[in-house]
């Protein structure tokens, strides 16, 4: 069950803050045709109740309005046992299974005019979300259910405001209610305390940030212009403001954030993926070097060298000696848009591609190609998009690729053409169980 509830957290904050960007294609919709997805078991309504009530609670709104994708399939197969998922390398619609019946906590949206306001307001549950979590309240909570009173004392809050806070995270499933004023955390809510296997406390505490909300506030001089929200708001690029010593707050909610992403993904990628037959690994773009860390200490024989900025370099050499791996592993300043390290046999890079335009992308890959070993793989950690209707937290997160850094999300076809353009031939695309896939290329 905890790769379903890594999911429903991660979605659950990007469908929440931008939910308006997808709706607006099922409004109209009437039938109760649409489906949710299920494992390949032939179409029946196996999929458990729990799973369905975490993926009613993404939108607020009547699943009858929606498809959803093929990302939260493994999840659900991992659940039911349906070991084959792991090895499909095609990404495409699975069988289907009538949309459930609403239950006690949800709020469907019954008409187009409810629909339009709870989009409209979706913002505001993902501001409660990034409250709850700065205030630790799923710390405070705990394991078991706690009164908002004793609450409200511990974390140093009005009570009656925290209440209204918990009172929207009920209707999202972050947290259920035991009596009047007395909540327990849901499965989806026990990821959000800090220091749990698979927290998404440091996650949602990025992509729920204020930054955010002052961004996407200003999204319309965008689409107008072309040109990324946050250099239009901030005057410079995202990653040079990151750098800034005074911005240093934001950068430690950032890179913490991507390390907890990497955690979530770190476990599917090495059941997903054979890291064995390499001698030398390059993770580039690696941040504290988290994926790679785990690469090695999978792969005792193989070495690894994390390329990042200047200022992320320090503190991934205090990671990699507390992860004993100083002897194997090494970390060095690298702007990758000039060169990276040589001599892999791998090359590593996770949610760095989504993060540049095409011309960009194409520099960096190009700058791979120089290098890499003739024989070599280069793994890239990213979501595919299918380019069809159905909801997608990949389609969000290329907004707040949009938004922040100019970069963009990528269909099949759209990789295939960006790696042949940079000498790569794309082999396979593998599904993990996270909401990232693998793609696997060769030199040419």
């Amino acid at each position: 069950m905890a790769n379903i509830s890594q999911d429903a957290v991660l979605s659950a904050a990007w469908m929440l803050m931008n939910r308006a960007r997808v709706a607006g294609s099922a409004t109209d919709r009437s039938d109760t045709s649409d489906r949710l997805p299920n494992d390949t078991h032939g179409g029946q309504a196996d999929t458990p109740e729990s799973v369905r009530k975490l993926i009613t609670a993404y939108l607020h709104a009547d699943p009858h309005l929606f498809h959803f994708p093929r990302l939260v399939t493994p999840a659900i197969a991992d659940f039911e046992g349906d070991a084959h998922m792991a090895t499909t390398v095609e990404l495409q619609t699975v069988n289907s299974v009538p949309a459930p019946a609403m239950t006690a906590g949800t709020a469907p949206a019954t008409t187009p005019q409810e629909l339009l306001l709870q989009t409209g307001l979706a913002y505001i549950a993902s501001a409660c979300l990034n409250t709850a979590v700065k205030l630790r309240i799923p710390d405070l909570i705990g394991p078991e259910a706690k009164d908002v009173d004793k609450l409200a004392l511990e974390s140093g809050t009005d009570p009656a405001y925290l209440y209204r806070i918990l009172r929207v995270l009920e209707v999202s499933h972050i947290v259920t209610r035991t009596a009047p004023r007395s909540y327990k955390l849901t499965d989806a809510g026990r990821l959000l305390r800090r220091g749990v296997p698979g927290s998404m406390a440091d996650c949602i505490e990025w992509i729920a940030d204020p930054l955010h909300l002052t961004l996407y506030s200003e999204l319309k001089g965008s689409i107008e212009t072309g040109k990324t929200t946050f250099e239009n708001v901030y005057g410079e690029p995202f990653f040079d403001w990151l750098s800034k010593p005074e911005n240093e707050k934001e950068a430690a909610v950032f890179n913490n954030a991507m390390t907890s992403i990497s955690q979530v993904c770190i476990p599917a990628f090495l059941e997903a993926y054979d890291f064995s037959g390499f001698g030398k690994i390059v993770d580039v773009g690696g941040g504290h070097g988290a994926l790679l860390r785990s690469i090695l200490h999978a792969n005792p024989a193989a070495e690894g060298v994390v390329a990042e900025m200047a200022a992320v370099v320090p503190e991934t050499r205090r990671a990699i000696a507390e992860d004993r791996l100083a002897s194997r592993c090494e970390a060095t300043e690298c702007n990758f848009f000039e060169a990276v390290p040589a001599g892999g046999d791998c090359y590593v890079m996770k949610h760095i591609v989504h993060d540049w335009a095409d011309s960009a992308a194409l520099q960096l890959l190009r700058n791979i190609r120089s290098v890499i070993h003739p024989d070599g793989k280069l793994v890239l950690a990213e979501a595919v998009l299918d380019d069809s209707a159905d909801p997608h937290p990949g389609k969000l997160l290329d907004i707040e690729m949009m938004a922040f850094v100019g970069g963009k999300e990528r269909t099949r076809s759209e990789f295939q053409q960006l790696l042949h353009s940079a000498g790569f031939t794309l082999e396979r695309i593998i599904p993990t169980k996270s909401p990232l896939c693998l793609l696997e290329a060769r030199p040419v």
